[in-house]
């Protein structure tokens, strides 16, 4: 339903039809913006998903993306790594609360990222 999700306006579609997290279609597209090449962060069918239940190598997947995320955009990085990962496993769970299963890559880094940015 949501493969190869990683244009703008499917990303605020999946936020509208998913009631997952509250967050606004502005910072929507904010965090979207500091998300360099989004097309290339899920262009095979690994990259798709974050499978946060089955590998918890993903976390740190997330948590490098989120570095070079934040570096790319000229963000400061100023996160602490535990912070990065708490906040990782924190919204992770809420795809888990709200029983989703297949957690599309761009939307949980969307999420990510506004939980971290300041």
């Amino acid at each position: 339903m949501y493969e190869q999700m990683y244009k703008l306006d499917e990303v605020i579609e999946f936020f509208k039809n998913e009631d997952l997290y509250n967050i606004e279609e502005d910072r929507i597209k904010e965090m979207y913006g500091f998300i360099s090449n989004p097309y290339l962060r899920v262009n095979d069918t690994d990259k798709q998903w974050v499978a946060y239940t089955s590998q918890e190598s993903e976390v740190t997947t997330v948590a490098n993306a989120m570095k070079e995320i934040f570096r790319y955009s000229r963000l400061a990085w100023t996160k602490e790594e535990d912070k990065v990962i708490d906040t990782i496993h924190q919204v992770g769970d809420i795809f888990i609360q709200n029983q989703t299963t297949m957690k599309p890559r761009i939307p949980f880094y969307i999420i990510v990222l506004d939980k971290l940015k300041d």
